[in-house]
């Protein structure tokens, strides 16, 4: 039992970063701004699939989201009614790996955390952290796994791939 327990401790030090990229959209919107692209039906049906796989998902503890349409729609059909409500934000929409590097540096929590985006600033995020080559694909969800304690102690190479799901 007390085994078990010291696992337990250690397992929970272990911060999961989960990365989703919007469904498939389409390919141009009714304003003709790109940050009013929708999802197109394939990707809406991709969202859906993703619903499924997300159930299984119980601890997520915060969602940040851009707050383009296409992200909105694909977090709405995703995560209904299983997961905290997200955080839209304007400072995700493209943003670089950079720029989401120095927003998980001021987050300053151990939590697990769900970003919904774009590329190429997610797929260049994934690759950071892992040392890899990956470019997500629209609908692919990747989660990185840190043998870390708190957001600011991330940096290149420390995080393995834990799951990665394409529907």
């Amino acid at each position: 039992m007390r085994n078990c327990e010291i696992y337990h401790s250690i397992e929970s030090r272990n911060m999961k970063l989960h990365i989703l990229r919007h469904a498939k959209t389409e390919d141009t919107s009714h304003s003709e701004k790109d940050v009013d692209r929708r999802l197109h039906a394939q990707g809406i049906d991709q969202a859906k699939t993703l619903r499924g796989f997300f159930e299984s998902i119980t601890s997520l503890d915060e969602i940040w989201c851009s707050n383009a349409q296409r992200t909105r729609q694909t977090s709405e059909i995703v995560l209904q009614n299983i997961h905290p409500t997200p955080n839209y934000t304007a400072d995700l929409y493209m943003a670089s790996k950079q720029n989401i590097i120095q927003k998980l540096w001021r987050f300053d929590s151990n939590k697990e955390l769900l970003i919904i985006g774009h590329n190429f600033g997610i797929s260049d995020l994934v690759n950071y952290f892992t040392d890899d080559n990956i470019q997500l694909n629209t609908g692919e969800y990747v989660c990185l796994e840190f043998n870390l304690d708190s957001w600011t102690e991330t940096s290149m190479g420390t995080a393995v791939i834990l799951d990665q799901y394409r529907p």
